[in-house]
């Protein structure tokens, strides 16, 4: 699960990234699920046109087959959220949703699944979810999310779950912090003959 305290720290961007890395860098066939169902915003990333979804799977019990979509990079699938609901908390920890995780965990052992999700300081659905993934990655934008806020998301969420963090948008560094994890560059001695 990618999730973030507070929206606007990039989640999704990160989500889309990480399974573009695990698919083309590492070889690794990945499925990307939309499960951000009050905002979907992959398939806009992506640019594709998203008329089913995960809540119509949830809702509707539309075939997971009709929901798939290639998206033309190899090893890459993803899972658009489909239409946005206010109830997704209470969809995000349905019997329904328990099964298709549970589904997409053994239908292809060697397959990387990547769920993203709301804001956990925004609605309850990373709480209501966490309990079904494996492990859970928060993205902290630079700059921007507070201590404060990293540390109220982190005990809201089940530590022995909590795989890491993605620094987001960092500003280039400044000489200081250059200098001190950078050597020094050479400079070019001229040689006299």
């Amino acid at each position: 699960m990618i999730t973030s305290a507070l929206p606007g720290e990039g989640k999704t961007l990160t989500s889309i990234n990480l399974a573009l890395t695990f698919a083309k860098q590492y070889n690794q066939t990945v499925m990307l699920v939309d499960s951000d169902l009050r905002q979907q915003k992959i398939h806009e990333y992506l640019g594709y046109e998203s008329s089913k979804g995960l809540t119509d799977y949830l809702q509707s019990g539309t075939p997971l087959k009709d929901l798939i979509v290639w998206t033309g990079i190899e090893k890459m699938t993803v899972i658009s959220g489909g239409n946005t609901v206010t109830a997704s908390s209470e969809l995000l920890s349905s019997p329904r949703m328990k099964d298709l995780v549970k589904e997409l965990k053994s239908r292809y052992p060697d397959r990387y699944v990547l769920f993203d999700v709301a804001p956990v300081l925004v609605v309850a659905d990373a709480m209501a979810f966490a309990p079904l993934v494996d492990c859970i990655v928060l993205v902290v934008r630079a700059g921007s999310t507070s201590i404060a806020d990293v540390k109220q998301t982190l005990a809201l969420l089940p530590p022995e779950k909590v795989l890491g963090f993605v620094l987001n948008r960092v500003e280039e560094p400044s000489k200081e912090i250059k200098g001190y994890y950078m050597p020094k560059k050479k400079e070019k001695t001229k040689s006299r003959m």
